[in-house]
């Protein structure tokens, strides 16, 4: 976007038209400049709200699962330091001072040896003199002490530029000092403990004028031309210097007021390091304000950055400034790269800010704006990143040049926020300036990354394919292999496959464990999708083995990478692979078993009747295999299931009848019956043949243990349907007698025991407590309570559910003991409180509120129940009959 190269203000600059691409091409370096100068958008940079920013590592599987597997999990290009050398600048011309001072006729003639190259005497004789000097009591303070520490200071500089290490130094800690000795050659420690003093330690009223005064031009002009770059104490440059002497004498205090910015510049740049920093940062502060109290020539406005001949993305900047702009630039560039060092980011580029409106060089001002962008990158702050690295190349068109990294990660910015023609743009500048073998393959695989997420295959597998051939030990080359066999598996045949994978795994065997994880997941899907290929083809499997040998493969993947990010890609397929089953039960008619694993999986089976990705041949839940389950619920009298499917599509089965069956199942009576039998009779011309039809299937499984209890029963049942109300009464009473002659005959049949049900009604509570005496109380509690007991015994559960009833509504003290009490103390006071209430108002009737387990019951209720009601009343009642307790209770 536009906005994204120069964005513009609203509000404050509406004159400023909006920019394209083409506009810019046309446009001349200083207008661009001046745009970007002019951006409100470059001031609020520093402090606006990032809450909208993407983070980087914005790509996230579970958003596009299929892009994480082809594209994997990018390799994160780690931003190297960007190594920038400050100088120290040595003092080129040398002057006699005009004075009548006894110690500055010394120094010049300190400076004499000096200027002659006479290093050992002029050594000597800035050494006694300093000796002199502390030993006369010159006050520090004085223009004479800060003279000599000045120039003493430069002569140091000097021996440490031009390494001379083989000059002879007095031992100063003895008095008279002792027998000379060869220094070790720290001459640039010496020069820093100088320069620093005088920065940090004098005061400037000293020597600064009131009013605006020149300074003395022959000697400024020439003041930055002899940069010299060290690191701690080590030279890293190759350049020496000389002197040369003025001809006519010069003024001391007009000396030192030309000369002391360079003092505060060597003092800043000798003081980097966390520990000194403080030194460096108040003589960076003394520069940018010391300019303003005098006049200066003209000076050159060239390049202040340096770099080695060969660039490559790491290559060292050097800072050489020649103008006074320049030199102030260059300070806060120092202290914007100082808390980059620090990670103070919101500080750095508070500096970063006042270094790019001194409207410095444009190279500096660009390489501000670069530093600004390396403290976004590594923040995440993509967006903000990319539009700095920008203009760091607008502002420049040389920078690029020299700095080459912003093309990198300026592309790397843009490339991780998404925007992949302005990163595609970027990598390929990137790779047409300079040929880095350490960077060049990094730009190679983002562009291929690029050509896959925007769909062209070919391209990508041709960069890939470079990258092998050309920078096959490059640590990106890994990533390029698994890309490359992910995108050629397809077309593999099975055996070749495995070579070509095999292949790879050696390759990455060392790579990071997502490549491991990448090759293998793509192995895994196209093994996938031939066994869903083939499920196809098979006819001798059924769905559940060809659904169990694709999950048995994506769990041996899941068990090799346990924590694998491509997981994700197998999810869906998993849970549709486990509804084979279901398929299969329908094909079965497995009617409990189908019910059963239907209400387990109800929503999975939904969503694959509405999307089915068709993994297997035969994995599906259609119409058809609704209407079998339909069918199920009705025939095993799963009532609400059938409820819920009769409201469906398929609910319309086999009207009129299956309404009639419905009402007889749900409302089973004579009426019903004799109705839904004579619609049977009427629905078909062939009713006689249907029912000997089912006779003679009857008689086909004569075999069965019990087919004489079936055949018996069939007519039993048959005249139970057609008999009267008052013969039903009769024979109910009539068949209830004959159990009770031996009551455990009851559950020897689900018909009898269904009959005795149906008889309950009429049973006093004599013949209540004779069936409650047929099991032990323990097993009639395991009936009430057990869900596992009551599905195989529903006889049993039946007059179980119906002993309690009894219990509750019409007690005696057996069934309170066996049947009522066991159940409610199962239950608990805090999930049965409604039962135990009804109990507990019953028994108090009987026994009256002073009894002692009816008060302990109301305690409870009230204690440990959880209905408000039950508590409500328990807490009323003990208030009405335990008065003393009750505030104890109910508090």
């Amino acid at each position: 976007m536009n906005e994204d190269i120069i964005p513009q203000n609203k509000n404050d600059l509406k004159e400023i038209e909006k920019l394209t691409q083409k506009d810019l091409s046309k446009m001349s370096e200083d207008k661009i400049r001046e745009k970007i100068f002019n951006s409100y958008y470059f001031i609020v940079d520093f402090f606006s709200s990032t809450k909208e920013e993407v983070p980087k590592g914005w790509f996230d599987s579970r958003k596009n699962p299929e892009n994480s597997l082809w594209t994997g999990f990018p390799p994160d290009l780690k931003r190297q330091p960007l190594k920038i050398h400050f100088p120290s600048y040595n003092l080129t011309r040398l002057a006699y001072f005009t004075s009548e001072d006894p110690y500055v006729s010394r120094l010049n003639i300190c400076q004499g040896f000096w200027q002659q190259n006479r290093l050992q005497m002029a050594y000597d004789c800035f050494f006694f003199l300093q000796m002199d000097l502390a030993k006369d009591g010159v006050a520090i303070s004085s223009l004479v002490r800060l003279q000599v520490n000045i120039l003493h200071a430069f002569f140091f500089l000097y021996l440490a530029t031009n390494e001379e290490s083989q000059l002879l130094v007095w031992n100063a800690k003895t008095v008279p000092p002792s027998t000379q000795a060869y220094t070790e050659g720290d001459h640039y420690s010496m020069a820093r403990v100088l320069f620093s003093y005088i920065a940090t330690k004098v005061d400037d009223s000293v020597f600064m004028p009131k009013e605006k005064v020149d300074v003395i031009e022959p000697i400024y002009k020439e003041i930055l031309n002899s940069p010299v770059y060290f690191k701690l104490s080590n030279k890293i440059s190759n350049k020496k210097t000389s002197v040369t002497l003025l001809k006519d004498p010069i003024d001391t205090l007009k000396w030192i007021q030309t000369v002391m910015p360079i003092v505060y510049a060597n003092a800043m740049t000798m003081n980097q390091g966390i520990m000194i920093w403080d030194r460096a940062f108040t003589s960076a502060y003394k520069i940018e304000n010391y300019f303003q109290y005098f006049n200066y020539p003209q000076m050159p406005e060239e390049s202040p950055l340096v770099v080695n001949k060969h660039i490559n993305t790491e290559s060292e900047i050097y800072i050489a400034p020649k103008n006074n702009t320049d030199l102030v630039a260059a300070a806060d560039l120092f202290r914007a790269n100082a808390m980059i060092i620090a990670r103070d980011p919101g500080k750095a580029l508070e500096y970063v800010s006042a270094g790019i409106f001194r409207k410095a060089h444009p190279e500096i001002s660009a390489l501000l704006f670069d530093i600004s962008a390396n403290a976004y990158f590594d923040l995440d702050l993509l967006r903000w990143a990319r539009r700095s690295y920008s203009w760091a190349e607008l502002y420049s068109k040389s920078f690029a040049s020299k700095v080459p990294s912003s093309l990198l990660y300026g592309a790397e910015s843009a490339y991780w926020s998404g925007n992949y023609d302005v990163a595609k743009n970027g990598y390929e500048r990137f790779i047409k300036l300079i040929g880095d073998p350490k960077y060049a393959p990094w730009a190679n695989l983002r562009l291929a990354e690029i050509a896959e997420r925007k769909g062209e295959n070919e391209r990508a597998k041709v960069i890939y394919e470079q990258i092998l051939r050309k920078f096959y030990t490059h640590e990106v080359s890994n990533d390029a292999q698994v890309r490359l066999f992910c995108l050629y598996e397809k077309k593999l045949t099975k055996n070749t496959k495995r070579v070509e994978y095999e292949k790879v795994m050696e390759k990455i065997k060392n790579a990071r464990d997502v490549l491991k994880k990448q090759a293998k997941t793509c192995m895994l899907r196209a093994d996938l999708t031939n066994m869903q290929d083939d499920s196809f083809k098979d006819s001798k499997l059924n769905v559940i083995q060809k659904s169990e040998m694709q999950k048995k493969a994506i769990q041996s993947y899941a068990k090799e990478f346990p924590d694998s990010e491509f997981l994700v890609l197998f999810t869906d397929r998993l849970k549709e692979l486990e509804l084979a089953e279901g398929t299969f039960l329908t094909s079965k008619n497995s009617c409990n078993k189908l019910i059963d694993f239907y209400s387990k999986n109800r929503k999975s089976l939904n969503k694959l009747a509405k999307s089915n990705h068709k993994y297997v041949n035969g994995l599906k839940w259609d119409s058809e295999d609704r209407l079998k389950l339909l069918r199920c619920s009705a025939f095993i009298g799963n009532i609400s299931l059938w409820n819920e499917l009769r409201k469906s599509e398929i609910g319309q089965d086999g009207e009129p009848l299956q309404s009639y069956f419905y009402n007889l199942s749900i409302r089973p009576s004579v009426e019903v019956a004799l109705t839904t039998y004579l619609t049977l009779k009427k629905s078909s011309k062939s009713w006689v043949s249907k029912i000997k039809k089912i006779e003679k299937s009857s008689f086909e499984v004569t075999k069965a243990d019990d087919f004489w209890e079936m055949l018996t029963l069939r007519e039993l049942m048959k005249f139970d349907l057609l008999m009267s109300k008052s013969s039903e009464n009769l024979f109910n009473n009539a068949v209830s007698q004959d159990f009770f002659k031996d009551p455990k005959l009851i559950y020897s049949s689900n018909t009898f025991c269904f009959w005795m049900l149906r008889a309950s009604h009429q049973f006093s509570n004599n013949r209540w407590e004779s069936i409650a005496q047929t099991k032990d109380k323990s097993i009639w509690l395991l009936l009430n309570t057990n869900l596992k007991e009551q599905k195989a015994s529903p006889c049993e559960s039946s007059f179980a559910k119906a002993l309690f009833n009894v219990a509750l509504t019409r007690p005696t003290p057996y069934l309170d003991q066996n049947i009522l009490l066991p159940y409610l103390e199962n239950r608990g006071f805090a999930v049965g409180s409604e039962d135990w209430l009804h109990y507990v108002q019953r028994i108090e009737k009987e026994r009256g509120y002073q009894d002692k387990e009816v008060q302990d019951i109301y305690r409870k209720l009230l204690k440990e129940g959880k209905e408000p009601l039950v508590k409500e009343a328990a807490g009323m009642w003990i208030k009405k009959n335990l008065p003393e307790e009750a505030d104890k209770l109910l508090w």
